[in-house]
């Protein structure tokens, strides 16, 4: 029988396996002090300034992220000037160079949940809590790093599953100057809500829906402040239907204005389009089929351990749920990325 290790570590469960839902608190602390924040409302001058942003994703094995970088930075220079490098994958770059030296601000947009490296972790946390870097984290960004409960922590969110795709109705939470133009609520088509497991009590919820399957509201947008830097994150935006949905472009521009300190752009230039620098070389994308090789083997591969390690050492009904989280914990889901050469090479495949 499995001794269990710690108490944190039974919550420490992927979202592809987690079957419980937790309570969502955040409505208890909704308003916040209203900072003075100006707003203009035409579109942005290409004569101010250009921000400077670091963008960093990955190839994407679950969402389409070269589209994204595309759709994103076009959404950002249509209401405000921005200059935007892109790093795609590049784990060791991120590791061993101070990547946000020189940048106003950082996106992370990336899907790494069954990573387990404390390396990456801390090269990602190091610049928003050490030297004060605002942070806009977005949609599975939040879902990354699943049993490393320092990500969670320094993001001021803890989420670990969402439920099944399906339109959504987003609603402001109190009062909040970047939220405060806004209409109380819209609706996205086809997104994923992220089921809140648990938020800081110092972070301010700024948008919220309602779970159908949980039957309760979730947070899906909030400030926090780790560190030395300030923290924007939302969990939407699975879907380029939402990426290009108008109040969900505004709230993200919005949001990088607020952290910096600028004007609040209300009218986009739709004219604007955007080119990016990308940094990392000799990105390859994933075709379709790659796609679904990889998947399917890390779910086959993955979850075959987990399965065998429950029925070898799980037998005790009373403390199933906490033994499978033990399970989780100690063996580990490959990396899709492991999982690519041999799906080249026809070495795994997947079922047609």
């Amino acid at each position: 029988m499995y001794k269990f290790k710690s108490t944190i570590q039974l919550f420490l469960i992927s979202s592809l396996l987690l079957i419980s839902a937790c309570n969502d608190n955040s409505n208890t602390e909704a308003k916040a002090v209203k900072p003075s924040v100006p707003v203009k409302t035409t579109a942005p001058g290409k004569a101010q300034q250009a921000t400077k942003i670091l963008y960093i994703t990955s190839v994407g094995w679950f969402h389409d992220y070269q589209q994204q970088i595309k759709t994103i930075s076009n959404n950002i220079n249509q209401y405000m000037n921005a200059d935007i490098d892109v790093i795609v994958g590049d784990i060791e770059r991120l590791k061993t160079t101070d990547f946000s030296n020189g940048y106003d601000l950082l996106i992370y947009n990336f899907c790494h949940a069954a990573q387990r490296d404390d390396a990456l972790v801390q090269s990602l946390i190091s610049p928003v809590t050490e030297r004060g870097v605002p942070l806009i984290a977005l949609h599975c960004a939040m879902h990354s790093f699943q049993f490393d409960l320092q990500w969670a922590e320094f993001l001021g969110l803890h989420t670990l599953r969402h439920e099944k795709q399906r339109n959504i109705t987003v609603e402001k939470v109190g009062e909040h100057a970047l939220t405060n133009a806004f209409s109380d609520s819209w609706d996205l088509t086809s997104d994923e809500l992220y089921i809140t497991l648990s938020k800081n009590k110092n972070a301010i919820a700024l948008l919220q829906s309602y779970g159908v399957e949980t039957k309760q509201n979730h947070t899906q947008a909030w400030l926090y402040k780790s560190g030395q830097g300030k923290i924007i994150g939302t969990t939407l935006g699975h879907n380029e239907s939402t990426l290009k949905n108008a109040n969900f472009q505004r709230f993200l521009a919005n949001s990088i204005q607020y952290l910096l300190g600028l004007e609040l752009t209300i009218s986009a230039n739709p004219s604007v389009t955007s080119s990016v620098n990308l940094l990392s070389k000799g990105v390859v994308y994933p075709d379709q089929q790659e796609k679904k090789c990889v998947i399917h083997n890390m779910f086959a591969i993955g979850g075959e351990k987990v399965k065998s390690c429950v029925a070898s050492q799980c037998t005790e009904n009373s403390i199933l749920a906490q033994c499978t989280a033990q399970c989780q914990q100690d063996n580990p889901w490959p990396v899709p990325e492991s999982l690519r050469e041999a799906c080249q090479s026809n070495e795994l495949t997947a079922p047609n």
